[in-house]
């Protein structure tokens, strides 16, 4: 009897060493690449190490590249050649900046483990996210093989999205889709939240983006010729004309538009919360209501976003000055724009001209396309029976996506596309996203391959 329980003990330990094995696989692999400082245009060594994991693990890669320097790749079950009607995951490889100060933790690329946490830039945007999804490709490698799917199952790492990179995935997408033969494309967007259905504070809401906003960047550039010295200031000199121009840009009164997308967001957290309260959520696009909730849809408030195009000054600064006691003769802001998907971009700039004036040349720096939401698919289906599988009490409804994604470039293709990061993130957590302390638990990376490697099942 002790030998069989000391046997049945260490089948136990042997087990849960394997486990714990397999999990500091997926760990180390992004904790190596969170070590990889890869801004936009500087990608390479990390596909260069994803290229190589992905052949190790038997998949099919196909570089696509812009230039030399850059690169493009698909991992997938089965060979493109085969023409297979294909499942993309697709994830970025590129970071925003992050530069080392007081507000981090940790340093933001070191990758950092402390108590079941991993820390730095890009774990949650979007490296982690392509550790879930490769991961999940490669453990259902087997099934999916010995189904023979009608299906090929691939992933896609891509560059300069950060920056929108005009070799980034318009190029890929207008270049290379019809060998991709996607029918559905799931890459990054929404997530799972609690704290959203007021009287159920603990309740974990899954927000699948089918719709997001289009990014439209713009450079402001006076240049005003006036007295060159700064200890006699002129009248109106180019960084005053400036100023005046982005407050008479920010006085501008917003127009509130509920798209088709968020009314059904609203609806379906109206019916989570039930009762007088949630039926005003569900209706809370009516006017008799509007007393009561224009609160919530405040600057800096989190519905805010999802009824308002919008804009930051993301940077600002002066031309050809060379000492601190010089006037510039000319001065520059660039705003980042973010705009609902039935905006017409064209109006939204007429708009900017005239609060800035005429005396403020107002140029595009890059924009992403305006696309209608996805339709709601069996693909869809199946992610939020993926999603129910791993968390059981969750609730999943389609958002629109606030901000501006690689997604939009399928879209605009009239591939159905959703956007899923398929864990529960903090306020904290989605804080951090392009700021300090970034962070993704052990635990979420788990969860995050497991909702994909559901998703694999459900349509094999």
């Amino acid at each position: 009897m002790i030998g069989v329980l000391l046997f049945i003990n260490n089948v136990s330990i042997f087990a849960q060493i394997s486990e714990k094995n397999f999990l500091k696989e997926e760990v180390l692999l992004l904790q190596k690449l969170i070590q990889i400082e890869s801004y936009s245009n500087h990608e390479h060594e990390v596909s260069d190490i994803l290229i190589q994991f992905c052949k190790s693990k038997g998949l099919y890669v196909q570089e696509f590249r812009p230039d030399p320097q850059s690169v493009h790749f698909c991992a997938s079950i089965f060979p493109l050649s085969e023409r297979k009607p294909n499942i993309l995951f697709t994830s970025h490889l590129d970071v925003v900046s992050a530069y080392e100060d007081n507000y981090w933790r940790f340093s933001p690329f070191s990758g950092h483990i402390q108590d079941d946490t991993l820390w730095g830039r890009g774990s949650i945007d979007c490296k982690g996210l392509a550790v879930m999804q490769l991961f999940a490709l490669v453990q259902m490698k087997d099934s999916i093989l010995k189904s023979n799917s009608k299906y090929n199952y691939s992933f896609i790492g891509m560059i300069g999205e950060e920056n929108s990179s005009p070799n980034g995935a318009k190029w890929l997408v207008n270049t290379y889709l019809s060998e991709l033969q996607p029918v559905v494309v799931l890459g990054e967007g929404g997530s799972g939240m609690n704290q959203l259905v007021p009287s159920k504070p603990e309740l974990e809401v899954f927000g699948v983006s089918v719709a997001e906003k289009s990014s439209l960047w713009i450079r402001l550039e006076v240049k005003n010729k006036s007295q060159g010295h700064g200890a006699v200031p002129p009248d109106l000199y180019a960084n005053k004309r400036l100023l005046k121009a982005l407050i008479s840009l920010l006085n501008q009164k917003k127009k509130i538009k509920f798209t088709k997308v968020s009314k059904k967001m609203f609806k379906d957290f109206g019916e989570m919360e039930g009762g007088l309260k949630g039926f005003v959520i569900k209706h809370i696009n009516w006017t008799i209501f509007w007393p009561f909730v224009k609160k919530y849809f405040r600057d800096g408030e989190i519905f805010n976003v999802l009824v308002n195009d919008t804009f930051v000054i993301s940077e600002m600064g002066s031309l050809n000055v060379g000492s601190t006691n010089q006037i510039s003769q000319g001065a520059f802001a660039v705003l980042d724009c973010r705009l609902l998907p039935e905006a017409d971009k064209k109006k939204f700039l007429r708009k900017v001209q005239f609060a800035v004036g005429l005396k403020v040349n107002v140029s595009v720096i890059s924009e992403s396309p305006n696309t209608a939401a996805s339709p709601i698919t069996n693909f869809y289906y199946s992610l939020e029976k993926a999603i129910k599988k791993t968390f059981p009490e969750s609730l999943v409804s389609p958002i629109l996506f606030p901000a501006s994604t690689d997604n939009n470039f399928f879209r605009a293709k009239g591939v159905p596309t959703y956007g899923l990061v398929p864990v529960v993130l903090s306020r904290a957590a989605i804080e951090s996203i392009h700021g300090s302390n970034e962070y993704l638990t052990l635990k979420q990376l788990e969860q995050g391959i497991n909702v994909y490697k559901e998703f694999i099942k459900e349509n094999l």
